[in-house]
């Protein structure tokens, strides 16, 4: 029989309690331990992170579009502090065969070359053997400059003499003409100069004048030519020297002149170094066109019975100015020449030889002109101003170039490279603008 149930008998069930969570133990190194698998845990799992595409992708934009900015203005900005621009000038030129005569005067004269006179002059001195003494008397020598402001020349005669601010009289020893004033292309008078060897009129050393002492022509005075004396006044570029009067030390001709030869090569040697070293910028001296006088000093006792013997050499070289030289002989050797200022590149290239062997040793100041052979193949290349050119060029665009070449006879081509390559126009200021100069054969 069934059994059956009263509402009382039954009884709510009661709520289940949740189970408290088992402790998860450590890890064993049990072999049970590792084939159970392992339940991860919410933790454990990776979370899912969704990005807006639209922003990540115009942040990458602006990235890229920044690194792009500052590496194109970066290189910009460097080529721009490397840049550079060369302005390579080809100018005209030629190589004639010189083999020639030519005469060049110490004034400048329409057509002919001209030239002035460099002097160095240098002592040394020896011991040498002395066998005695006698008295001596000799007169200072030494040379003067004539110079005369007013036009038109003027001879002055055989011992014309010249006096001293002190009123020592020296003479000089042959006849000369003084040249007058010529006006220059301004219309300024240039005074007429040139150079006399004189000698004192008395012996002695008080005759042996120091450098640039100022004479005056007592003649002129004396005589009432006073537009003439105040006109023709004179100076001794160096000292006088040989004034003397008292004993001298005798000494053996044979170890004299040992000893003299000795010294002047010892001198000449000396002054021939000096020519590059103090001849103006912008001049030409020949090695063979110099020209040496030797002047034997006073000696002076050295112990008991050794003299010092003193000698003077005096150089003298006739000077060219680069570009009147090279124009001459491109107006003697280029039959196209025009009248442009030519210089000469290398002048050693040229062999220089006095037609008169004795111009060598002579005074060559003294001479009214000189006559010499040039042989060889010089280079001339024609002059232009290139800084002029560059300051024309400056802040123009590159294509100026070509007006700018028309505009300068003596140069045949030009070429500009500037970098960057964008840069089309020369920098505005002239200095930054590298001159550069080339020869290129016009035939070809």
């Amino acid at each position: 029989m069934t059994k059956k149930w009263n509402l009382q008998d039954i009884r709510p069930a009661e709520p289940r309690r949740p189970r408290a969570p088992r402790p998860v133990s450590e890890p064993t190194e049990s072999l049970s331990d590792q084939n159970t698998p392992t339940i991860a845990t919410k933790e454990d799992i990776p979370s899912i992170v969704i990005e807006d595409g639209t922003k990540t992708g115009n942040k990458r934009l602006l990235i890229s579009l920044f690194l792009f900015v500052f590496i194109v203005g970066g290189a910009i900005g460097l080529s721009a502090i490397m840049g550079k621009t060369e302005l390579t000038i080809y100018p005209q030129y030629r190589e004639p065969n010189v083999s020639a005569e030519f005469t060049a005067y110490p004034d400048k004269r329409d057509g002919y070359l001209s030239y002035e006179v460099m002097t160095l002059e240098a002592t040394g001195e020896s011991q040498v053997k002395a066998s005695g003494q006698v008295q001596v008397e000799e007169l200072a020598t030494g040379l003067i400059e004539i110079v005369k402001t007013t036009p038109g020349a003027e001879r002055l005669i055989k011992n014309t003499r010249f006096r001293s601010p002190d009123g020592k009289i020296f003479r000089i020893q042959e006849s000369v003409v003084v040249p007058g004033a010529v006006k220059d292309g301004s219309g300024s008078l240039i005074p007429g100069t040139i150079q006399a060897e004189v000698f004192a009129d008395e012996s002695g050393e008080s005759y042996n004048l120091s450098a640039n002492t100022k004479f005056d022509i007592p003649g002129f005075e004396e005589n009432g030519f006073t537009d003439l004396f105040n006109a023709i006044t004179a100076r001794n570029p160096q000292s006088f020297t040989g004034g003397f009067s008292g004993p001298r030390f005798e000494i053996d001709d044979q170890e004299l002149q040992t000893a003299r030869q000795a010294l002047q090569i010892e001198l000449r040697n000396n002054l021939l170094s000096r020519i590059d070293q103090e001849k103006p910028a912008g001049t030409i001296a020949f090695p063979d066109s110099v020209a040496f006088t030797y002047n034997a000093l006073p000696a002076a006792k050295y112990g008991d019975n050794l003299v010092t013997i003193k000698e003077q050499a005096i150089l003298q070289v006739p000077l060219f100015n680069k570009i009147n030289f090279g124009s001459f002989l491109a107006q003697e050797t280029v039959a196209t020449y025009e009248g442009n200022d030519v210089r000469v590149e290398d002048p050693s290239i040229l062999s220089f030889s006095y037609t008169s062997p004795t111009t060598s040793s002579s005074v060559i100041a003294n001479e009214t002109s000189l006559t010499f052979k040039l042989t060889g193949k010089p280079l001339l290349i024609w002059e232009y101003n290139g800084e002029k050119l560059t300051k024309d060029l400056a802040g123009l665009p590159k294509t100026a170039i070509n007006n700018a070449v028309a505009a300068y006879p003596g140069i045949t081509a030009a070429r500009v490279h500037i970098t960057p390559f964008w840069q089309r126009s020369f920098p505005d200021n002239a200095e930054e603008i590298i001159l550069i100069e080339e020869l290129k054969k016009t035939e070809e």
